[in-house]
């Protein structure tokens, strides 16, 4: 069974106009993960409790930024956008989840929605910055069981160190997909010609978080832990209803040689330098 995420994604997205290089390392990575078998669930009365559970930040903040109602462009909207994260963090602790929130610096690029121009990017980055700081500075008093961990990358020392510490019961993150707003942008920010031609830099960008987000969940399965989407996420009443990916037993070999974690710093680099 294939994901239950924002879109249905396939290894036939690795057809789009990047690098064969990259698109080596792409294809498999998709291809894996719209096989991962997935269900809808609540996450705290069908499946964890009160288990604690990891978040990863700039999922949080992509979902968030997506916003429909958050202007960055041309305002720059920091309260709206911090009062977006503490709602969602808000609505986890009404239903008594447990949880930590883990930033990694070298994700930070994946917190910019898909279709934000260039000369917005910062905008975005400068937030990010702002809500770390302020849920550090102001979470720990009046929720003081929510630890905020800002890491060099999943592979530092530091991180490595807490996750030998802590017992977590699964990831919650972002798959990268699109969502309807973030099209929705590309759309209208566009000429219909550039539209109709097709903006094979904005589809690389794209699919290159994408894939970054989906290495990450690959990353973390390949440790033995399942994940469960932000995007798709739903309050109903007292539940967390979202899609849970499912470890699988056994991680195809070929796919964990390809998405060893030296090719997620070069996707990381050439995302970086595509924006």
């Amino acid at each position: 069974m294939s994901s239950s995420g924002s879109d249905s994604d396939s290894g036939s997205d690795s057809g789009s106009e990047v690098s064969s290089e990259a698109e080596t390392t792409l294809s498999p990575v998709l291809e894996w993960y719209s096989k991962i078998h997935s269900r809808r669930v609540d996450i705290v009365g069908d499946y964890a409790g009160n288990e604690l559970f990891l978040i990863e930040g700039d999922s949080v903040l992509l979902n968030c930024f997506n916003d429909k109602h958050i202007d960055f462009d041309p305002g720059f909207q920091l309260l709206h956008a911090t009062y977006a994260v503490e709602n969602f963090l808000k609505g986890l602790v009404a239903r008594r989840c447990n949880f930590h929130i883990a930033f990694f610096d070298q994700n930070r690029e994946l917190c910019v929605p898909h279709s934000v121009s260039p000369d917005n990017r910062e905008k975005y980055l400068l937030a990010r910055a702002a809500i770390i700081r302020h849920l550090r500075a102001n979470l720990k008093s009046s929720h003081p069981d929510i630890e905020i961990h800002v890491f060099p990358s999943v592979r530092s020392d530091e991180f490595a160190q807490y996750m030998k510490t802590t017992d977590l019961y699964f990831i919650m993150c972002h798959d990268g997909a699109a969502s309807g707003i973030s099209r929705q942008g590309l759309i209208q920010g566009k000429s219909l010609k550039a539209f109709d031609d097709g903006d094979h830099e904005t589809h690389e960008i794209e699919l290159r978080v994408k894939t970054m987000f989906r290495l990450l969940i690959f990353w973390f399965m390949e440790r033995g832990y399942n994940a469960a989407l932000v995007n798709g996420l739903e309050w109903l009443d007292t539940k967390v209803v979202t899609t849970v990916l499912e470890n699988p037993r056994h991680v195809r070999t070929d796919i964990s040689k390809m998405v060893r974690l030296s090719n997620i710093l070069h996707i990381l680099s050439t995302t970086s330098n595509a924006y």
